[in-house]
């Protein structure tokens, strides 16, 4: 009996000395680097070699899950999704053994659960991702109060406040409920605070690429200011040029500014291994450059490409369409009518882009063609050539709805070259004519003269449109309008 009482002892103060701990130290902060890299096989090395060191440093489960994370997130795979929803638990389990003094237990817990809350919200389970990001909120809030100078705290704080901040008004009692406060200028500058730490404290420059993503996301769906975009260009720029997650972002940039010719540059340059993850999406980009292009051939590559391989839902409604769109600039309305019936087969309507492919298909009308060469041309910032495009139209001929968007198109244009006069008198015309349709051109026409106005100082101007495009009824791009309409006028009562 002496003998397992000791056993039993010794095994105790054995647990005891190797208990779980978090070391965050040169295997585990190179392993961060190749995981926002999207460089996943080597950093599974890294951490092997890692937990051969240190088996209980429970960093690396967090990483490990940071790695499972960004594949359904980015691969939208639903059978990965199953798969590695049962590693999660365990690894979060093991976290959860780090003792309550440890600043890096609630950290590495509240991440775990945004990370998965994001990830359940590609699969439709609201109420769980729910559950996840009000207790990753409340773990936070805690840990800022307890580490007030630990600077991990603020990205994920950050990224919960923007989110809070973008909950619609009428929702704003379900918030008040469960004490959650935030808005999106609050989570922006924690943001930027820790991405300003990550640029001066070499100790914490692991975290730069991580801050740097999400402010390159949050700025790209939110804000107008272009000068934000470009600062976050100069840091961008200075990455490491393997890292994909942050070409990604760089492209996205270029993109929304009419840049097609510098973003497809680099998206013929990225870099070619099988240590990164597959990011189709990327090809996706890729075909609506060469569409812009106004180059069908080209862009049906891609979008086949995007399509065989692609095992997600969003943006495949859309690239459909965009296929159906290279067959009318080639003069095909049969195989356009074709490719559309696609549409209303595959993928899921969740996003924009894909909700606007669904109601195009639905209608059975073929867009005009003119109007379709336009618009991409005025995408891919080919400006001239768009305006020409409209020009020589026989506006008799246009629906009501055909009319005001080559108003809208005129107007955008105009704000593009920065003819202001222009684009306020164009923007006022769209929103004439266009402000009872169910198209989104009125009502993005109201955000953009909220924008001018407010750049403008006027700011009651400003306010007068910004409120009434979110009285707009419209069903295309609608979350994401209003969502900017809502957190600019949320910006200027901070001001």
């Amino acid at each position: 009996m002496k003998k397992i009482f000791f056993l039993v002892l010794f095994v105790f103060f054995v647990q005891l000395l190797v208990a779980q701990q978090v070391r965050v130290d040169r295997l585990c902060r190179q392993a961060y680097g190749q995981i926002l890299s999207l460089r996943f096989a080597p950093a599974r090395k890294l951490l092997k070699a890692e937990k051969q060191i240190c088996p209980e440093n429970v960093y690396v489960d967090y990483l490990e899950n940071y790695i499972d994370f960004l594949r359904v997130f980015i691969g939208e795979n639903p059978v990965v999704f199953r798969d590695v929803d049962k590693s999660f638990g365990i690894r979060y389990n093991r976290v959860k053994q780090l003792p309550d003094t440890s600043r890096y237990k609630n950290l590495l817990l509240a991440n775990m659960n945004v990370q998965w809350a994001f990830a359940r919200l590609k699969f439709g389970q609201y109420f769980s991702a729910a559950w996840e990001l009000n207790r990753a909120y409340r773990m936070l809030t805690d840990n800022v109060d307890r580490f007030p100078g630990f600077v991990p705290n603020y990205i994920a704080m950050g990224v919960l406040h923007v989110m809070i901040g973008l909950v619609p008004d009428k929702y704003g009692w379900m918030l008040k409920i469960i004490s959650m406060k935030g808005s999106v200028e609050q989570g922006k500058a924690e943001i930027y605070r820790a991405l300003d730490n990550t640029l001066k404290n070499p100790a914490n420059a692991y975290l730069r690429d991580e801050a740097l993503f999400y402010l390159g996301f949050i700025e790209l769906n939110l804000s107008p200011d272009q000068k934000a975009l470009d600062r976050l260009l100069v840091y961008l720029n200075q990455t490491k040029k393997e890292n994909l997650l942050m070409d990604f972002l760089k492209v996205d940039i270029h993109m929304r500014y009419g840049q097609n010719n510098v973003a497809l540059q680099q998206l013929n340059n990225l870099p070619q291994s099988p240590d990164y993850f597959p990011f189709y999406y990327l090809d996706y980009l890729k075909g609506a450059c060469y569409l812009r292009k106004l180059e069908p051939d080209s862009a049906t590559v891609s979008y086949r490409y995007f399509l065989k391989h692609f095992k997600g839902m969003n943006y495949v409604k859309d690239a459909w369409r965009k296929r159906a769109w290279a067959a009318l600039l080639q003069n095909k309305p049969k195989e356009y009518q074709q490719l559309m019936d696609s549409v209303t087969v595959f993928g899921a309507a969740g996003v924009g882009a894909d909700k606007e492919a669904l109601t195009e298909a639905a209608s059975g009308i073929i867009p005009n063609t003119s109007l379709i060469r336009a618009r991409l041309l005025f995408d891919g910032g080919y400006y001239a050539r768009a305006q020409t495009i409209l020009d020589t139209m026989n506006v008799s001929r246009l629906t009501k709805d055909e009319q005001t968007e080559r108003l809208y198109r005129y107007a955008r244009i105009a704000h593009r070259q920065k003819k202001i006069p222009l684009a306020k008198k164009e923007y006022r015309k769209t929103i004439a004519l266009g402000s009872l349709s169910l198209r989104y051109f009125a009502a993005n026409a109201a955000l953009k003269l909220g924008e001018i106005y407010e750049s403008e100082d006027s700011l009651t101007l400003a306010k007068s449109f910004y409120e009434e495009c979110l009285n707009m009824n419209f069903d295309e791009y609608k979350n994401s309008i209003l969502g900017k309409a809502k957190e600019a006028l949320s910006g200027m009562r901070e001001k």
